[in-house]
């Protein structure tokens, strides 16, 4: 076993049985069942909140979260010799979603949905009411115009550089409808499912257990639609099953069981739908990478992006066939 780590678990009751590193995590099996030893990647004021919601989440009948343990002194973080954070967390014995496996997708968003219901008995703590995903979504506008003037004035241009900018006006201009018509009725998003979401609700923050679901890893906790967490899962759904029209389908559906959905938020969720996201992300990677050298992943997935952008206008235009939205302009 790790000494650096033993002299933070010794602060906690519990005997350490064996222990296994997961993704960013060390995962122990303890006479209390499994608990997770990780760094904090927070803010100390931020993870009270976090527990906080977790504990009020627990109480509204949600259990299988990643609840904290807190150490012999009550203290939430246990630090190590050189001073770095550790937090505590509970955890499970189960196996990711897998995002190509439709079974597994399925318990997932009916997982979400039993989720975004007992969150709904939370009550939102003395925030402004306002669509955060709407200035996300401006700010990545932003940002991808920032890379095309940039690419602009580059002198010698790579590969990437002139794909990048022979497709841009077409993902940039899908980025300014969506944040127009966002802006144009989001009164309409804010009145309904505005409440506490888990911020990153990716398959790897779903853990399938024999007996259902859990959810872990709340460290991006908002307010905001709660559709947004759904539109996380079915944007990454779509990407990695080639935008498969009734697997989508098959996954609203799912939800909408648990969840009845109305015209206004099956717009909601066409709008996400058609951002330009993997395209901003790429963006993104670009702005923050060593420029003088553009990994061929890199451009790899920009030509992903672009050889898929047909089948997911085509998914769209499926979309609005199946379902009672109104584009308003």
């Amino acid at each position: 076993m790790s000494e650096k780590l033993s002299e933070v678990w010794e602060c906690y009751d519990m005997e350490i049985n064996g222990m296994h590193k997961g993704r960013g995590i060390t995962i122990l099996r303890t006479n209390q069942g499994l608990r997770v030893l990780q760094p904090l990647g927070t803010s100390e004021s931020r993870l009270e909140q976090e527990a906080q919601l977790k504990e009020e989440l627990y109480e509204a009948g949600y259990h299988r979260i990643d609840r904290f343990i807190r150490n012999r002194d009550g203290e939430l973080i246990t630090c190590d010799r050189y001073h770095t954070p550790f937090v505590m967390k509970e955890y499970f014995d189960g196996k990711e979603c897998n995002i190509r496996q439709e079974s597994d997708m399925l318990a997932a968003v009916a997982n979400l949905a039993e989720l975004h219901r007992a969150l709904q008995e939370i009550e939102p703590k003395n925030q402004r009411k306002e669509l955060k995903t709407l200035h996300t979504f401006q700010r990545h506008n932003q940002e991808m115009k920032r890379v095309r003037s940039y690419m602009w004035k580059i002198p010698t241009k790579s590969d990437f550089d002139y794909l990048y900018l022979s497709c841009f006006d077409r993902f940039y201009q899908q980025g300014l409808e969506v944040v127009q018509r966002l802006s144009n009725t989001q009164d309409a998003f804010l009145n309904r499912r505005w409440f506490y979401c888990h911020g990153a609700y990716h398959q790897h923050n779903v853990l399938l257990l024999k007996d259902g679901a859990a959810t872990v890893n709340f460290e991006h906790f908002m307010l905001d639609n709660q559709l947004v967490d759904l539109y996380t899962f079915l944007r990454k759904a779509m990407e990695k099953n080639e935008y498969h029209t009734d697997l989508l389908f098959s996954l609203i559906e799912a939800y909408g069981k648990q969840m009845p959905l109305e015209e206004a938020d099956y717009r909601f969720l066409y709008y996400l739908l058609w951002y330009p996201e993997k395209f901003w992300k790429i963006s993104n990677q670009y702005n923050n990478m060593n420029k003088a050298w553009i990994p061929p992943k890199t451009y790899e997935k920009l030509q992903t992006v672009i050889r898929q952008e047909a089948v997911k206008q085509k998914l769209l235009q499926e979309y609005q066939k199946q379902y009672p939205v109104t584009m308003a302009v």
